[in-house]
Protein backbone atom coordinates (compact mmCIF):
# COMPACT_ATOMS: atom_id res chain seq x y z
CA UNK A 1 0.00 0.00 0.00
CA UNK A 2 1.47 3.29 -1.16
CA UNK A 3 2.03 5.71 1.80
CA UNK A 4 -0.22 8.43 -0.01
CA UNK A 5 -3.24 5.86 0.68
CA UNK A 6 -2.26 4.91 3.80
CA UNK A 7 -2.12 8.79 5.14
CA UNK A 8 -5.85 8.90 3.51
CA UNK A 9 -7.01 6.30 5.28
CA UNK A 10 -6.14 7.32 8.60
CA UNK A 11 -7.61 11.24 7.47
CA UNK A 12 -10.51 9.48 6.78
CA UNK A 13 -10.85 7.14 9.91
CA UNK A 14 -10.33 10.42 12.31
CA UNK A 15 -13.13 12.34 10.54
CA UNK A 16 -15.73 9.43 11.01
CA UNK A 17 -14.23 8.83 14.94
CA UNK A 18 -14.97 12.73 15.78
CA UNK A 19 -18.32 12.83 13.64
CA UNK A 20 -19.71 9.80 15.68
CA UNK A 21 -18.76 11.69 18.61
CA UNK A 22 -20.01 15.07 17.99
CA UNK A 23 -23.61 13.31 17.48
CA UNK A 24 -23.09 11.39 21.17
CA UNK A 25 -21.86 13.96 23.30
CA UNK A 26 -23.91 16.80 21.58
CA UNK A 27 -26.42 18.29 18.87
CA UNK A 28 -25.80 21.68 17.68
CA UNK A 29 -27.41 23.66 14.91
CA UNK A 30 -26.07 23.79 11.34
CA UNK A 31 -26.23 27.75 11.26
CA UNK A 32 -23.49 28.98 13.33
CA UNK A 33 -25.29 32.46 13.20
CA UNK A 34 -27.81 31.58 15.58
CA UNK A 35 -27.45 32.53 18.99
CA UNK A 36 -27.25 29.85 21.30
CA UNK A 37 -26.76 27.03 18.93
CA UNK A 38 -24.45 25.05 21.28
CA UNK A 39 -26.23 24.57 23.90
CA UNK A 40 -28.97 22.24 22.54
CA UNK A 41 -28.06 19.21 24.12
CA UNK A 42 -29.44 15.46 23.11
CA UNK A 43 -28.61 12.28 21.91
CA UNK A 44 -29.16 10.41 18.04
CA UNK A 45 -32.94 9.14 17.22
CA UNK A 46 -33.41 5.59 17.05
CA UNK A 47 -36.73 4.96 14.54
CA UNK A 48 -39.91 3.52 16.35
CA UNK A 49 -41.01 -0.30 14.63
CA UNK A 50 -43.33 0.42 12.09
CA UNK A 51 -47.01 -0.10 13.06
CA UNK A 52 -50.04 0.75 12.27
CA UNK A 53 -51.10 4.37 13.07
CA UNK A 54 -48.14 7.45 13.77
CA UNK A 55 -46.26 7.78 17.12
CA UNK A 56 -46.06 11.78 15.93
CA UNK A 57 -48.21 14.52 16.52
CA UNK A 58 -46.39 16.52 13.52
CA UNK A 59 -44.85 13.14 11.30
CA UNK A 60 -43.11 15.89 9.29
CA UNK A 61 -40.28 18.25 10.40
CA UNK A 62 -41.95 21.52 11.15
CA UNK A 63 -40.09 25.40 12.39
CA UNK A 64 -40.26 26.01 15.41
CA UNK A 65 -38.86 27.35 18.55
CA UNK A 66 -37.11 26.20 21.71
CA UNK A 67 -36.84 28.20 24.94
CA UNK A 68 -34.49 27.06 28.01
CA UNK A 69 -34.82 26.86 31.49
CA UNK A 70 -32.92 29.74 31.60
CA UNK A 71 -34.88 31.57 29.57
CA UNK A 72 -32.22 31.70 26.09
CA UNK A 73 -34.30 30.47 22.57
CA UNK A 74 -33.07 29.22 19.30
CA UNK A 75 -35.51 29.56 16.58
CA UNK A 76 -36.33 28.67 13.32
CA UNK A 77 -35.34 25.08 13.44
CA UNK A 78 -37.09 22.17 12.37
CA UNK A 79 -39.18 20.18 15.15
CA UNK A 80 -41.46 17.36 15.26
CA UNK A 81 -43.29 15.98 18.66
CA UNK A 82 -42.82 12.44 19.24
CA UNK A 83 -46.27 11.33 21.70
CA UNK A 84 -45.35 8.23 21.95
CA UNK A 85 -42.08 8.64 24.20
CA UNK A 86 -43.41 12.31 25.08
CA UNK A 87 -40.13 13.40 23.03
CA UNK A 88 -39.01 16.60 20.93
CA UNK A 89 -36.87 15.86 18.30
CA UNK A 90 -35.06 18.13 15.47
CA UNK A 91 -33.19 17.81 12.73
CA UNK A 92 -29.50 18.71 12.30
CA UNK A 93 -29.04 19.37 8.72
CA UNK A 94 -25.11 20.02 9.15
CA UNK A 95 -24.70 16.17 10.51
CA UNK A 96 -27.86 14.91 8.75
CA UNK A 97 -29.28 13.74 11.92
CA UNK A 98 -32.23 13.87 14.14
CA UNK A 99 -32.14 14.63 17.81
CA UNK A 100 -33.77 14.23 21.01
CA UNK A 101 -33.22 17.19 22.90
CA UNK A 102 -32.60 16.92 26.17
CA UNK A 103 -36.00 17.58 27.85
CA UNK A 104 -34.46 18.52 31.21
CA UNK A 105 -32.94 21.47 29.69
CA UNK A 106 -36.04 23.10 28.49
CA UNK A 107 -38.75 24.78 29.81
CA UNK A 108 -40.75 24.11 26.46
CA UNK A 109 -40.81 24.97 22.35
CA UNK A 110 -43.76 26.04 19.74
CA UNK A 111 -44.52 24.45 16.70
CA UNK A 112 -45.89 26.51 13.55
CA UNK A 113 -48.56 24.02 12.17
CA UNK A 114 -49.49 23.32 8.65
CA UNK A 115 -52.10 25.40 8.89
CA UNK A 116 -49.73 28.40 10.16
CA UNK A 117 -51.05 28.25 13.73
CA UNK A 118 -48.59 28.52 16.26
CA UNK A 119 -48.67 25.55 18.93
CA UNK A 120 -46.90 26.04 22.67
CA UNK A 121 -45.89 22.99 24.36
CA UNK A 122 -44.47 23.70 28.13
CA UNK A 123 -42.49 21.42 30.12
CA UNK A 124 -43.94 20.82 33.69
CA UNK A 125 -43.23 18.38 36.49
CA UNK A 126 -46.64 16.21 36.56
CA UNK A 127 -47.22 14.98 40.13
CA UNK A 128 -50.54 12.93 40.07
CA UNK A 129 -50.56 9.66 39.10
CA UNK A 130 -47.52 8.04 37.09
CA UNK A 131 -45.13 11.54 37.81
CA UNK A 132 -42.73 13.14 35.97
CA UNK A 133 -41.03 15.58 33.53
CA UNK A 134 -43.94 16.06 30.77
CA UNK A 135 -44.67 18.17 27.70
CA UNK A 136 -48.15 20.10 28.17
CA UNK A 137 -49.70 21.50 25.26
CA UNK A 138 -51.23 24.74 26.45
CA UNK A 139 -54.60 25.13 25.16
CA UNK A 140 -55.29 28.35 26.95
CA UNK A 141 -52.91 30.43 29.15
CA UNK A 142 -52.83 32.04 32.55
CA UNK A 143 -53.32 32.13 36.63
CA UNK A 144 -55.37 28.87 35.39
CA UNK A 145 -54.38 27.29 32.37
CA UNK A 146 -56.06 24.49 29.86
CA UNK A 147 -53.28 22.08 28.98
CA UNK A 148 -53.57 18.46 27.36
CA UNK A 149 -50.93 15.72 27.69
CA UNK A 150 -50.99 14.23 24.14
CA UNK A 151 -50.15 10.84 24.35
CA UNK A 152 -49.64 7.71 22.15
CA UNK A 153 -49.71 3.87 23.23
CA UNK A 154 -48.77 1.33 21.16
CA UNK A 155 -51.56 -1.30 21.80
CA UNK A 156 -52.12 -4.83 20.14
CA UNK A 157 -55.06 -5.20 17.72
CA UNK A 158 -56.31 -7.88 15.88
CA UNK A 159 -57.46 -6.31 13.00
CA UNK A 160 -56.70 -7.14 9.22
CA UNK A 161 -55.79 -3.70 8.63
CA UNK A 162 -53.54 -3.57 11.12
CA UNK A 163 -49.87 -4.12 10.62
CA UNK A 164 -48.17 -6.70 12.45
CA UNK A 165 -50.82 -6.39 14.87
CA UNK A 166 -50.20 -3.64 17.22
CA UNK A 167 -50.95 -0.01 16.30
CA UNK A 168 -50.44 3.59 18.00
CA UNK A 169 -53.32 4.92 19.50
CA UNK A 170 -53.49 8.57 20.76
CA UNK A 171 -54.94 8.82 24.25
CA UNK A 172 -55.21 12.42 25.23
CA UNK A 173 -55.70 13.89 28.95
CA UNK A 174 -56.87 17.11 29.63
CA UNK A 175 -56.08 19.28 32.67
CA UNK A 176 -56.73 22.39 34.57
CA UNK A 177 -53.56 23.75 36.36
CA UNK A 178 -52.96 25.77 38.54
CA UNK A 179 -50.16 26.65 41.52
CA UNK A 180 -52.93 26.63 43.81
CA UNK A 181 -54.79 23.54 42.87
CA UNK A 182 -52.17 21.40 40.89
CA UNK A 183 -53.42 19.53 38.13
CA UNK A 184 -57.04 18.96 37.71
CA UNK A 185 -58.35 16.26 35.33
CA UNK A 186 -60.92 17.55 32.55
CA UNK A 187 -62.79 15.22 30.06
CA UNK A 188 -64.03 17.21 27.05
CA UNK A 189 -67.81 17.93 27.88
CA UNK A 190 -69.86 20.36 28.79
CA UNK A 191 -70.93 19.14 32.63
CA UNK A 192 -66.92 18.87 33.25
CA UNK A 193 -66.09 22.43 31.86
CA UNK A 194 -68.42 23.24 34.48
CA UNK A 195 -67.89 21.42 37.16
CA UNK A 196 -64.15 23.58 37.79
CA UNK A 197 -66.61 27.10 38.73
CA UNK A 198 -68.09 27.91 41.89
CA UNK A 199 -71.48 27.34 41.81
CA UNK A 200 -72.70 31.11 41.19
CA UNK A 201 -70.18 31.01 38.54
CA UNK A 202 -71.53 28.13 36.88
CA UNK A 203 -74.99 29.53 36.78
CA UNK A 204 -73.26 32.55 34.64
CA UNK A 205 -71.48 30.39 32.41
CA UNK A 206 -74.73 28.71 31.64
CA UNK A 207 -76.13 31.44 30.69
CA UNK A 208 -72.88 32.89 28.94
CA UNK A 209 -72.84 29.78 26.78
CA UNK A 210 -76.07 29.49 25.76
CA UNK A 211 -76.67 33.09 24.62
CA UNK A 212 -73.69 32.74 22.63
CA UNK A 213 -75.15 29.27 21.49
CA UNK A 214 -71.61 27.66 21.98
CA UNK A 215 -72.25 23.54 22.32
CA UNK A 216 -69.34 21.57 23.55
CA UNK A 217 -68.91 18.55 21.60
CA UNK A 218 -64.98 18.36 20.85
CA UNK A 219 -61.44 20.07 21.76
CA UNK A 220 -61.82 22.91 19.58
CA UNK A 221 -65.39 23.42 21.07
CA UNK A 222 -64.41 22.97 24.57
CA UNK A 223 -61.45 25.38 24.04
CA UNK A 224 -63.67 28.35 22.88
CA UNK A 225 -65.67 27.74 25.26
CA UNK A 226 -63.16 28.32 27.96
CA UNK A 227 -61.92 31.21 26.45
CA UNK A 228 -65.37 32.78 26.33
CA UNK A 229 -65.83 32.09 30.04
CA UNK A 230 -62.25 33.52 30.76
CA UNK A 231 -62.55 36.77 28.70
CA UNK A 232 -65.99 37.76 30.13
CA UNK A 233 -64.10 37.60 33.75
CA UNK A 234 -65.52 34.18 35.05
CA UNK A 235 -62.81 32.46 36.48
CA UNK A 236 -62.40 28.88 36.68
CA UNK A 237 -60.85 27.09 40.06
CA UNK A 238 -62.31 29.55 42.42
Amino acid sequence: MKLTDMINRILSLIFLVVLLATVELSAQEELPNIPNADLIKGKAFVSYPDYSGSPWLNPNFQMGEIEFTDGMKVANIGLRYSSYRDDLVYYNTWLQAQIIVDKVSLKGFSIIGENGVKRVFRHQYFDNYENGDRYFEVLSDGEVSLLVYRKVNLETANLANVKRGMEYLPTYYYYMFSDKKGYVPLNITRNSLLSVFSPANQKLAKKLLRRNRVTVTDEVSFVLAWNLLKVNGIKAGY
